[in-house]
């Protein structure tokens, strides 16, 4: 187990000191996460989650192995997870505040709270069933992972990500392991846009009630990446969508 940096009603945070600049505001960024996700999830409170983070991907990945007891199940490219509850992740400690990847790594713990609060309070309370592409679209619209990639740089986001897809996935089918992220699609870019897209169509208040509906979501995950490509493509390339 890390260092325990710091320690709340809501939140436990185990993490090497290699990693300060990348946690320092973890405390104001996780309480205004939550505030947001008590509203989404409909609850007054939560249970403390414990945090823990390590600076070596090793440490990381055994850590999780000896959570789950068996060596085979973690993607090569999964950085993050929520394993018995916790938030459990692996950052790069050479990371600076001016590279890309930084304020993805800043709202990690949003992510995955995000996971855990969708998992324990509507999948495992209300018996539903989880639908990878909603809960990873879900989990970055709403940390604020890609509050700039969803908003003032949004075009470029969508042209970029757009022109790096080689086939256009169901999203139904799509499930964590080698065909989530590949050379043809980014997983998390095409249930990110999937999930903004359904945003703004049916606001907060829609997404809210899509949450605990996962036979709507899966009727959305039907035709939702193709509408949704037909509309910005239009919009922002001047041609039409697949």
């Amino acid at each position: 187990m890390e260092k325990k940096q710091f320690e709340n009603k809501n939140f436990v945070l185990y993490a090497p000191d290699s990693l300060k600049h990348v946690y320092k505001d973890m405390e104001s960024v996780l309480d205004n996460t939550l505030e947001l996700y008590k509203k989404l999830f409909d609850v007054d409170d939560f249970r403390q989650v414990q945090i823990n983070y390590f600076d070596n991907i090793d440490d990381f990945r055994n850590f999780i192995y000896d959570l789950r007891g068996e060596k085979d199940s973690l993607p090569e490219y999964a950085k993050g997870t929520f394993d018995k509850g916790m938030i459990n992740a692996y950052i790069d400690p050479s990371i600076t505040e001016k590279d890309e990847i930084f304020n993805k790594r800043v709202h990690l713990a949003s992510h995955e709270l995000f996971h855990i609060m969708y998992k324990e309070l509507v999948i495992e309370k209300l018996h539903t069933k989880r639908v990878t592409w909603f809960d990873e679209g879900c989990a970055q619209f709403f940390s604020g992972e890609k509050e700039y990639e969803m908003n003032d740089g949004f075009s470029t986001w969508y042209k970029n990500m757009r022109d790096s897809i080689k086939e256009v996935s169901d999203l139904n089918r799509l499930s964590h392991g080698p065909n989530f992220c590949n050379e043809k699609y980014n997983g998390y870019d095409i249930s990110l846009l999937a999930v903004k897209n359904i945003y703004e169509r049916i606001g907060f208040d829609g997404i809210r009630s899509l949450l605990r509906n996962s036979n709507k979501i899966l009727e959305y995950g039907d035709n939702v990446l193709q509408s949704a490509n037909l509309f910005y493509d239009v919009k922002y390339r001047g041609s039409r969508g697949l």
